[in-house]
């Protein structure tokens, strides 16, 4: 293997392990839209309103550290294909990408911290 690969083998494990990650916050998301529906049917909840927050903040920032690191590695990797004199024409539409995704849950970890609850109707109770 050349230094190349080796380089890009590490990168690779490293978007493996934040996707596993990042899979792992979707099923959080999930048990948290299946406690609010529960407790829309007046139903036994899994989490209380506390735990909920918690749980939803720090889902929020899990969500920002990965996306942060993808855009990392993205940065990193046009790096390691400008080092090769390899060719790298798609590297920064992947930055712009992640960059935009990290800008998304930016302001989704915004919110988390600024509202009540999970959803909008709990942040306007005048609707």
């Amino acid at each position: 293997m050349s230094n190349y690969d080796l380089e890009e083998d590490v990168l690779l494990k490293y978007q493996i392990c934040l996707s596993f990650i990042f899979i792992i916050t979707i099923l959080i998301s999930i048990s948290l839209s299946y406690n609010a529906m529960m407790d829309f049917e007046k139903k036994e909840k899994f989490y209380s309103d506390e735990e909920e927050q918690l749980i939803l903040r720090m889902n929020r920032i899990v969500s920002f550290l990965v996306a942060l690191g993808f855009i990392l590695i993205n940065i990193y990797d046009k790096a390691i294909k400008e080092k090769y004199n390899l060719d790298n024409d798609t590297s920064s539409l992947q930055i712009l990408a992640s960059l935009f995704t990290m800008i998304s849950s930016l302001i989704a970890l915004y919110v988390a911290f600024n509202s009540n609850g999970l959803f909008t109707s709990n942040e306007n109770p005048e609707i």
